[in-house]
């Protein structure tokens, strides 16, 4: 075989191997995520609990920024007040709830 051949088969398969990663979701350092905050592209971690607990009201366990099908998003696990330990998907620009989501049944929104 020549090895313009085996080159060639040896970097499509590879590119073949990658494209699906493309698509995945990244997780970010604590220091890209302090740029993109900075930047005002997405909201901080304690602004974006802040919003979280007027709708679901718990100690955060583990966040985790990641940007996935163009969207930056936090993903959050709060153990809320009887003892649940529930994950939230936030979008990191608003703070808001990921309407692809229900809520979980622990989360109340506070009444105003």
């Amino acid at each position: 075989m020549k090895p313009t051949v085996v080159i060639s088969t040896l970097l499509l398969s590879v590119c073949s191997q990658l494209s699906p990663a493309a698509n995945a979701a990244i997780e970010l350092e604590h220091n890209q995520a302090k740029a993109l905050v900075n930047e005002g592209k997405i909201l901080s971690l304690d602004l974006t609990l802040s919003q979280v607990q007027t709708f679901c009201y718990g100690k955060l366990v583990d966040a985790h920024l990641f940007h996935a099908q163009g969207k930056w998003q936090y993903d959050l696990q709060i153990k809320t007040a009887n003892g649940e330990l529930i994950s939230l998907d936030i979008d990191a620009t608003t703070g808001r709830h990921s309407d692809q989501k229900p809520l979980p049944p622990a989360c109340v929104p506070q009444k105003n």
